[in-house]
């Protein structure tokens, strides 16, 4: 089936492309890589139907065995990806603490309210 083995080669590439590692500097690319070749798996995987061979079994079964590692590097990806976000965050917010620390602080602490006339 020629879908499958479209699928197949898709998946491949999408395998040797988590393989390689993800740098600051080329994240947005990977990134942008991995996002099309999901789309070009997903919209392969509507085209395929049955019957099926027994070659094109075997061909599933690999590719469906492959898919497991992807979806463990893309795990990974996706954990890593959110720790660096939550460590942005906590930088920015340190810094912020660090530039102005006396702006959460009530305005009104220390005064004298006078309730006479």
């Amino acid at each position: 089936m020629k879908k499958l083995d479209e699928l197949n080669r898709v998946t491949q590439k999408l395998a040797q492309l988590l393989e390689q590692p993800v740098t600051v500097k080329n994240r947005e690319q990977v990134l942008n890589e991995i996002n099309q070749f999901l789309d070009q798996r997903e919209n392969l995987l509507k085209d395929i139907k049955p019957p099926y061979s027994e070659t094109d079994a075997k061909t599933a079964q690999s590719i469906m065995e492959k898919d497991k590692e992807i979806q463990l590097k893309l795990d990974h990806l996706f954990l890593e990806l959110k720790s660096e976000l939550r460590d942005v965050k906590r930088q920015k917010s340190s810094s912020e603490k660090y530039l102005d620390p006396y702006r959460h602080v009530a305005s009104n602490d220390g005064t004298y309210w006078d309730k006479k006339k």
